[in-house]
C-alpha cells in the first residue's frame, strides 16, 4: 500500500522542475476527482407543475433552463 510519507520521499527525491511537475499532475487528479463527484441536480422538478400540467418533464426541464433566475 502505498503511503503519503511514500510519495512525499519520491517527490522530495526529485529535481525542482519534476516537483512542480508532480504538483501539476496532483492538481489535474484532483480536478477530475472532484468533476466526477458532481451529483446530478433535480432542483427543476416542480417548478412548473401547477402552470403548464400538460408538459412531459423534459420539456419544463428545458422550459425551466429558459427562465430567469
Amino acid at each position: 500500500m502505498i503511503t503519503i510519507d511514500h510519495v512525499e520521499s519520491g517527490i522530495q527525491n526529485l529535481p525542482q522542475d519534476l516537483r512542480d511537475r508532480a504538483l501539476q499532475y496532483i492538481e489535474e487528479l484532483n480536478n477530475e476527482y472532484q468533476q466526477s463527484e458532481k451529483k446530478l441536480s433535480f432542483d427543476w422538478v416542480g417548478e412548473l407543475e401547477d402552470e403548464e400540467p400538460s408538459l412531459t418533464t423534459v420539456e419544463i426541464q428545458h422550459k425551466i433552463h429558459t427562465l430567469e433566475v
